[in-house]
């Protein structure tokens, strides 16, 4: 036995010295790139691009690069402000700014320290927001300088809009490396993490046309995430998913009405839209929406007449009506569809004939309208109720409203303007321009 170990032995050593012999060459030079490996790589390593994993989302809407969502705007780069849950402005790339007494001109410090993704330096002249009717000025590279022809309070709230230098070039924890497009739209914008050492994925955001699209994209594995659905339709059931409602304070669904159809007008027309708010059943909807300010705002009153259902009252109202329309056409799109069919049901319950009329966009030429209203940052609703403006969509006139909303947006005083916003509100609900219904949810639904 111990023989045969000694053959053995002996056979493995002189193979082992044939082969040293005969390739030594490649040996050591194996030996040298390992040795050098060892001590070379880590310090090689940051330059080596680490793979990413992505994250695929799908987006419901047709964009070019200028009118991107805020929420993926804001992943690539910063306003000068930011604001708080309550919607009170601070500070981001402006770390403070003043405001002149008689609140026509803003000074914005600027971050020394800020640089742009590609690295260079931010300074004051790179940001433009060409505002209308303000002069910028840039006393120095830290400096920005806004004059305005009139006060206008809501101006640290609008410059939280994120700013870019060129393209889509920013100051986020994100950056754009991949940006594909169909004619000036864009198809997928592709968004890595700003820091190379963290282990971050890669954001992917496809963008389709309906909720349609987006959901078959899904089925067939194109995307991992659908963002912001108000449809589940069959991925409710869907296999191997993750459905996350989402809550939605910055928006509500309102019937909104014509004011000046003569069925709405005058003292006869206030209470037709008093007898058809109370006859609304709003316990259906979870999160109820009373009136036109996020829950969330500084600015916010909670003790607004909810206008609960009250079928005998609105029939009380409705019998002070002389001359009751033949009939209500509620004009509505189709996702809220479901919404308006359960307003008709309600209102016929009063002996009123209600037509339904459904379009694919939102029309201007209406008798009511259930459509949802996205609300502005600020309380600053001047563009939505003053009756000079074209964007008042209910064409609702109210001297007391338009005093309060053009003083609203001129003082600078927090507790005032608090104090203004809160008295329209009461006034905007009592005058009842519209139903304000319940602010609506969608869904995020994500593969798991």
């Amino acid at each position: 036995m111990n023989f045969r170990f000694k053959l053995r032995a002996r056979y493995w050593f002189r193979l082992a010295a044939a082969m040293v012999t005969k390739y030594y060459l490649i040996i050591a030079l194996g030996i040298a790139l390992g040795a050098g490996s060892f001590f070379a790589l880590p310090k090689l390593a940051k330059w080596i691009p680490k793979w990413r994993s992505a994250n695929t989302i799908a987006v419901v809407g047709r964009y070019a690069t200028s009118d991107i969502p805020l929420s993926i705007q804001r992943q690539i780069s910063q306003g000068l402000t930011t604001l708080d849950p309550s919607g009170i402005p601070t500070g981001s790339i402006a770390t403070s700014w003043t405001v002149s007494s008689d609140g026509k001109v803003y000074t914005f410090e600027i971050d020394p320290h800020l640089k742009w993704q590609d690295g260079t330096p931010l300074v004051s002249r790179d940001i433009n927001y060409q505002f209308r009717d303000t002069e910028t000025e840039y006393p120095n590279d830290t400096q920005l300088v806004m004059k305005l022809k009139d006060p206008f309070a809501p101006l640290p709230v609008i410059t939280s809009r994120p700013v870019f230098k060129r393209g889509l070039l920013g100051t986020g924890s994100y950056e754009v490396s991949r940006i594909r497009k169909n004619g000036s739209y864009i198809d997928s914008l592709t968004l890595s993490p700003a820091d190379k050492s963290t282990s971050q994925p890669n954001l992917v955001y496809k963008f389709y046309l309906s909720e349609a699209a987006a959901r078959l994209a899904f089925k067939l594995g194109t995307v991992r995430t659908v963002s912001d659905l108000q449809d589940l339709a069959d991925l409710a059931n869907w296999p191997n998913t993750e459905v996350t409602k989402v809550a939605h304070p910055d928006r509500y669904v309102a019937v909104f009405f014509n004011t000046k159809d003569p069925n709405f007008t005058g003292q006869a027309g206030h209470d037709l839209r008093l007898a058809l708010a109370y006859a609304i059943d709003k316990s259906r909807w979870t999160d109820r929406a009373l009136g036109p300010i996020n829950p969330n705002s500084w600015a916010y009153l909670a003790n607004l007449k909810p206008y609960s259902l009250d079928v005998a009252r609105a029939k009380s109202l409705l019998t002070k009506v002389e001359k009751k329309p033949s009939e209500i056409t509620l004009s509505t799109v189709p996702a809220y569809l479901s919404t308006a069919e359960a307003i008709k049901e309600d209102w016929e319950k009063l002996g009123l004939k209600v037509n339904i009329l459904v379009a694919a966009e939102p029309t201007s030429d209406f008798m009511a309208l259930v459509i949802a209203q996205a609300i502005p940052l600020d309380p600053d609703q001047y563009n939505l109720w003053h009756s000079t403006q074209a964007t008042n969509l209910t064409g609702q006139s109210n001297p007391r409203i338009d005093k309060l909303l053009e003083d609203g947006r001129k003082v600078q005083d927090l507790e005032q303007r608090k104090t203004i916003y809160q008295d329209f509100q009461r006034f905007l609900v009592e005058e009842v321009p519209a139903i304000f219904l319940f602010h609506p949810g969608s869904y995020t639904v994500s593969r798991k």
